[in-house]
């Protein structure tokens, strides 16, 4: 079992993921002949691709996003050809959604130019290194989704000193994607 010492140290370093996000959406081009920004088209157009036609509201569930999220981006997706909306045979009230040829050749354009600017930034690393830190980070993300419980997340590191803890912390909900494919970056 890894130590709290460990553990802390890997806490500290989970901040560096959100610049990396933060860096590829920086420098990532919009993606598809419709120039169809890559941070919000991109996880939705994956979840298709790889889990079948979704309702709107199963995508926005799966995102981890309002609703009215998800209806701005499947409308922008629609308009841009990548997505296609059908009325569900067993209940005509419900649209359901799917990624068209457009979306799937949208998809792989991104994933290669992401490939391809990984593959920039990890130049002086070599293969097993990079397969290695693959599977440690899908090992991480899958022993966190494992362990997660409803309830409290926020756990103040003990303390060192003599003086009394202030009032407890606020809990919340974790905003984790664990299950993200990884065609969705």
């Amino acid at each position: 079992m890894a130590s709290q010492e460990a553990c802390a140290q890997l806490l500290d370093q989970l901040p560096a993921i959100g610049e990396i996000k933060r860096q590829f959406h920086r420098v990532a081009p919009a993606v598809g002949s419709n120039n169809v920004g890559a941070a919000g088209a991109i996880p939705t157009l994956g979840i298709l691709a790889t889990e079948g036609e979704q309702r709107a509201s199963d995508l926005a569930e799966r995102l981890r996003v309002d609703l009215s999220v998800i209806s701005r981006q499947v409308a922008t997706l629609i308009e841009a050809g990548m997505v296609a909306r059908a009325t569900d045979p067993s209940d005509r009230r419900v649209h359901r959604l799917a990624i068209t040829d457009s979306g799937l050749q949208t998809l792989r354009e991104h994933r290669t130019q992401m490939v391809e600017l990984i593959s920039r930034g990890l130049a002086d690393w070599s293969d097993d290194e990079v397969v290695t830190f693959a599977r440690s980070l899908r090992r991480f993300a899958d022993s966190v989704a494992s362990a997660y419980r409803p309830g409290p997340t926020f756990i103040p590191a003990p303390s060192t000193s003599a003086e009394p803890a202030g009032p407890a912390a606020p809990t919340a909900t974790p905003n984790t994607n664990a299950d993200a494919e990884p065609i969705a970056v």
